[in-house]
């Protein structure tokens, strides 16, 4: 595989950077139930208190949100409502103060919170995806565990399946957050030099503190591949969201060594997305992308760049040619880098965990599929697709890979 233009990016970012911010700790937990005694959960909880930059105390509020959940005819008798909560608040207490009942989680950044019990906190917190999954469903996600590898449109896939349940993940990226990724990873400027992997478990604590996330900020490499396929802890589900072929090409000789399904994206530009499914978990022996490389491997005669070996696994019927244009100049450093637009990455998030979830519920799914809104939404697409097909077709063949 020749050099990476990626490579290249990551070297200079390296020589650049600026001195980096100590590694992230994900939340402390401190459940008062489990101490010894009342005198001993006071104590500890002075303590956190008195380390804290700002407690955040929301108990009740979510207490009584869980009681309407569990029992919803109540909101339609609001005179039953407070001696109900009543009731409720002092059961779930059970006999101690209430600044001691459900659970306190300390931040990172110093903020402490006062939530229920792990179990209500993610029941609650999943109650509305109820009638769009079954309870028998949710608890399936809530102990899968997901592997993403590659947080820019990564990082996307990550919080979208935490937010629908997923509880346990490992993530890698190598890079760190760079000002011109804000216009498509929501973060802020306040993390610009931040490693990825930090910003991205911070947004799953920050929905869910009892939730999961082992992060290697090194990228998936040979080092790093044995924390991922960790035999104690090995994932269900592994969703590559890298740029880099060599990491590829690795992911699934290891997915298919361990027998893992891989979900695959690739943001074709501006409303158009390809993704893909590997099931190493039924056929060890699965072609990696479809076969699609060595097949343009052959038809080349040699080795292929990093710009032809992506290329060989984007769907060319199907790729715009302002996406085909953008990214033969970014791989050779004519442009800012690879061009990606907020909205197709929200696309690809919501595609990706529909994808990942039919793939834990043991569903059929298509090796591979596209998504294209101006099909849907340009009444001329047909003939407007038809002639950016061919531009595309004739990138293509200024590089030897088209006929």
């Amino acid at each position: 595989m020749s050099h990476n233009v990626r490579d290249q990016e990551r070297a200079l970012n390296s020589a650049l950077r600026r001195e980096k911010r100590g590694a992230l700790t994900e939340p402390t937990i401190f459940i008062p139930r489990n101490e010894t005694s009342q005198t001993a959960a006071l104590r500890r909880l002075d303590q956190l208190k008195s380390g804290a930059t700002r407690v955040h105390d929301i108990y009740e509020e979510v207490l009584l949100e869980l009681l309407l959940a569990d029992k919803p005819q109540l909101k339609s008798a609001p005179d039953r409502v407070m001696e109900e909560f009543r009731n409720f608040r002092n059961s779930y207490a059970n006999g101690a103060p209430e600044e001691l009942a459900g659970s306190w989680v300390l931040y990172d950044n110093g903020a402490l919170v006062h939530l229920l019990h792990s179990d209500d906190h993610y029941r609650l917190r999943t109650s509305r995806n109820i009638g769009l999954f079954t309870r028998e469903e949710q608890a399936l996600f809530c102990k899968s565990r997901v592997a993403v590898c590659g947080l820019s449109v990564g990082g996307a896939c990550v919080t979208t399946l935490s937010a629908e349940g997923v509880r346990s993940f490992f993530i890698t990226d190598f890079d760190q957050l760079a000002l011109s990724n804000l216009n498509r990873v929501s973060s802020s400027l306040m993390n610009i030099g931040v490693d990825k992997t930090d910003i991205v478990a911070q947004k799953v604590w920050d929905v869910d503190p009892f939730a999961r996330v082992d992060a290697e900020p090194r990228g998936f490499n040979k080092d790093s591949m044995a924390r991922m396929f960790d035999p104690k802890n090995m994932p269900d589900v592994v969703v590559d969201a890298v740029d880099s072929m060599q990491a590829k090409i690795e992911m699934r000789q290891a997915c298919r060594e361990h027998g893992v399904p891989l979900v695959w994206l690739i943001d074709m530009g501006d409303g158009v997305v390809q993704i893909g499914t590997e099931r190493y978990d039924l056929d060890r022996n699965y072609p990696p992308f479809h076969g699609q490389l060595d097949k343009m491997r052959e038809r080349m005669g040699r080795e292929l760049s990093f710009a032809e070996s992506l290329l060989a696994i984007f769907n060319n019927d199907r790729l715009p040619s302002r996406m085909a244009d953008s990214f033969v100049k970014a791989c050779s450093n004519q442009g800012a880098g690879i061009s990606q637009l907020a909205g197709t990455v929200s696309i690809c998030a919501g595609a990706i965990a529909r994808t990942v979830r039919k793939v834990l519920l043991k569903e059929r799914v298509v090796p591979e599929f596209f998504i294209d809104v101006d099909e849907k939404a340009d009444p001329d697409y047909a003939r407007n697709r038809a002639n950016d097909q061919e531009e595309t077709y004739r990138i293509l063949r200024g590089m030897g890979m088209r006929s």
